[in-house]
């Protein structure tokens, strides 16, 4: 034992000065592998499970060594990862945003002469600099805000964006002033802009931990330094006093759960996540502490890089209680409505956990709802290239832009449920509207909803609704009837133009569309028959497994979805004609079993049958840029056991002459699971008619009058098509009540 003790700190004291992190392969022995990692003080919140028993993960020399001494298999995938941040590099073209001297990244003084532009250039918006506090070294530790009074402390809802926690991580902070950049640029230009700038008080630390990024820039003055931690110095019994190992980690020092176990943080000095010796015991994290309780924050987002996630409470893997866990779920899946990024807790995202971090004693302690967004994907890593830094940055615009708006109140249409899903001319349709007050504040007296119709084909009962109040997080409803124009043709598009608002709040806009008529059935396969109707070249086939009938189509008809980086696709062997229809859509029933972030199944859409496009439906998530998802783009992944309903919009392809369409899977050769199925795949589109234009030459006269007559006295037959422009009366029924009532059109027209 005392022999591996001396080894260990050899090894340290090898590598106290600067050293050299490399990217590395580690094959898993067991699942108890990656607990034992964490209780070596390797730094675990960056790893890539690839889940063939291997995980991809930043290391230092000394902890590779460690490795080496524990008899973890593994293989260097890069020796030098400095070197290769900066040989990758490819300069920004984008010169709309001034970027720094570090791959793109500001170094700390360009950071600090970036908020003393700011304040130059926009004084109206963006306040002096404040010192909240000092670091370890002694160096400042800078605020910002930016309202439309930024010098007066106002009565308006409070956020805090919060970066550069760990000091080689600079796309937290550089995604920050691009925000601030972003809201000072467009104002009088974008509403939201308009809206968090008049209404909010939003606070900007980009730079937490100064001593660490300053020591960055020292040993790699062009960026791709690779320290973490604070410089506190270590114990003096410390082998570690010198170099990237010295410091606390200053995401695993804040009071709440601090030094809870070995697996979240670590009790060794020269371990990446060393905790320190108390909680609190650094500057830096009591500064940031003291300055949250100073200030009446509703939400605060504490920014580190990378992964694609957004991660919640708690540390250690339990969820919070409810509805805080909601509230947590709800508000992160519209944040990453558009970057695709993972919403949980770490376990849930990444497959690590903490004690001691600033999200757990932001929410935990001072109550405030908090999240850790961690930007950029494995292969940005931690200093991307320079031309991904505004690409990066531009993923977190809404984000930021969701987080600052749901600081107050916030009003959404959460749901509505409309009683009849093909409404009839000339009908009353009834609409229970539900709607969220999804922000962290009340509202601010009544709450109005403004209701107007969409065009003059459809118009509501009411024109307002007034909510005397709503709660923070909470909902209501109400009752609305439309009715729908007798003058109108089928398949033409209704409906009501909703404002929500309270006194102080953003007034949101919304609509909800309704497509009036009969949808005329295009293309049906119930999977019944087989492959029949689809191409059947790669793995795709029916299994007795179905949602209605016996059969369904899958990726997979025996065992698990194919691997290695594969895909495999089934094409609808007829091409769609949509001359004629209007307002195109697709239907099927659909579960699944896909591997999340990584692998996908994609519905697509042809007007050549060479270049597809992928489309989304109410059931999509959008593409996470990890595996071989594309970011930002629609597929189903993850876990859907039971069978839903898909909806596919296909209006863009009304009166398209020729459309293919395709299912496509695609996986990274890691995990396969079960994968996709489908049934009951129906296409609709609404014919546009005029009622008792019998023979189709768009105008009504004698001829219809005989066709009609023909039809229901003689018995003659008339295309399926035709039958609902017979029914003059609209009661589903074609008699001699239609005669009647098309020749008193004839007469009004004087048509005869």
């Amino acid at each position: 034992m005392r022999l591996g003790i001396i080894f260990f700190f050899i090894f340290n004291s090898l590598f106290a000065e600067q050293e050299i992190f490399q990217h590395v392969k580690i094959n898993l022995d067991g699942n108890n592998q990656i607990k034992q990692l964490y209780e070596l003080g390797i730094a675990l919140d960056h790893y890539k499970k690839n889940k063939d028993n291997t995980i991809d993960i930043i290391l230092s020399e000394s902890e590779k060594n460690i490795l080496i001494y524990h008899d973890i298999n593994f293989e260097v995938i890069q020796d030098d990862l400095t070197s290769y941040y900066l040989n990758r590099s490819q300069p920004s073209i984008d010169r709309n945003f001034l970027l720094g001297s570090m791959l793109g990244n500001y170094t700390l003084q360009e950071a600090i002469n970036q908020m003393d532009t700011l304040f130059m250039l926009y004084p109206n918006f963006v306040s002096e600099k404040d010192s909240i506090g000092s670091s370890f070294e002694g160096r400042t530790i800078w605020a910002f805000k930016l309202s439309d009074n930024p010098s007066i402390d106002e009565d308006e809802p409070e956020v805090l964006f919060t970066g550069l926690t760990h000091a080689r991580e600079p796309l937290s902070m550089m995604n920050l002033f691009y925000f601030a950049n972003w809201l000072c640029e467009n104002y009088n230009s974008d509403v939201n802009a308009n809206y968090l700038l008049d209404n909010r008080e939003m606070w900007f630390v980009p730079i937490i931990n100064p001593d660490g990024y300053a020591y960055n820039e020292s040993i790699s003055p062009a960026g791709g330094g690779m320290h973490r931690k604070n410089r506190r110095t270590n114990p003096s019994n410390s082998s570690c006093n010198e170099g990237t190992q010295q410091g606390v980690d200053l995401n695993r020092n804040y009071g709440y759960g601090w030094g809870a176990n070995n697996s979240g943080s670590s009790g060794n000095p020269c371990s990446a996540v060393y905790r320190g010796s108390s909680a609190f015991s650094e500057p830096e994290t009591e500064v940031i502490s003291n300055f949250i309780l100073s200030r009446e924050f509703n939400n605060v987002l504490h920014y580190h890089s990378y992964s694609n996630v957004l991660i919640h409470s708690w540390g250690d893997g339990t969820l919070p209680d409810e509805p805080d866990l909601t509230t947590f779920r709800e508000i992160g899946k519209e944040m990453t409505r558009y970057n695709g990024y993972i919403v949980g807790t770490g376990t849930e995202t990444i497959g690590y956990g903490v004690n001691g971090d600033a999200v757990d004693w932001t929410y935990g302690t001072a109550g405030i709802i908090s999240y850790t967004p961690e930007v950029g994907s494995f292969s940005d890593n931690f200093w991307p290239s320079e031309n991904r830094v505004i690409p990066i940055c531009q993923d977190q615009v809404y984000s930021n832009s969701v987080f600052a708006m749901i600081s107050g109140s916030d009003y959404i249409i959460y749901d509505k449920i409309v009683n009849n899903r093909y409404p009839a001319i000339d009908d009353t349709i009834s609409i229970s509207l539900v709607v969220q007050n999804r922000g962290l504040k009340n509202s601010n007296g009544s709450v109005i909803i403004d209701i107007t119709p969409l065009n003059s084909l459809s118009y509501s009962n009411i024109d307002n609704i007034v909510i005397e109040t709503l709660a923070s997080r909470s909902t209501d409803t109400t009752e609305i009837l439309l009715h729908i124009s007798s003058d109108i043709q089928n398949g033409f598009m209704g409906g009501l133009i909703f404002s929500l608002y309270d006194s102080s709040s953003f007034n949101r806009v919304d609509t909800i569309s309704i497509i009036f008529g009969d949808p005329q059935e295009i293309f049906f396969d119930g999977a019944e028959n087989g492959m029949i109707e689809w191409s059947d070249n790669d793995s795709w086939g029916t299994v007795f497994d179905a949602n209605e009938g016996l059969s369904s189509i899958t990726d997979s008809p025996v065992g698990n979805y194919v691997g290695d980086w594969g895909s495999s696709e089934t094409q609808l062997n007829t091409i769609i004609n949509f001359s004629g229809i209007y307002y195109p859509f697709i239907t099927f029933d659909a579960k699944w079993n896909i591997e999340q972030s990584y692998d996908f199944v994609q519905f697509q859409v042809s007007n050549d049958g060479i270049n597809w496009i992928p489309l989304s439906g109410d059931y999509t998530s959008v593409g996470s840029g990890s595996g071989v998802q594309i970011t930002g783009e629609p597929i189903y992944d993850g876990l859907q056991e039971t069978w839903i309903n898909e909806t596919i919009d296909l209006s863009t392809y009304s009166n398209a002459t020729q459309a293919w369409f395709r299912f496509v899977l695609k996986s990274d050769g890691a995990v396969e699971e079960d994968g996709f199925y489908f049934d009951n795949f129906y296409i609709h589109g609404y014919s546009r008619f005029m009622k008792g234009d019998i023979n189709q030459d768009n105008s009504i006269n004698i001829y219809d009058l005989v066709m009609l007559v023909d039809f229901v006295l003689l018995e003659n037959s008339l295309p399926d098509y035709i039958l609902p422009i017979a029914d003059i009366n609209f009661d589903n029924n074609i008699n001699s009540d239609d005669i009647i009532a098309l020749i008193i059109m004839l007469m009004s027209s004087n048509s005869y």
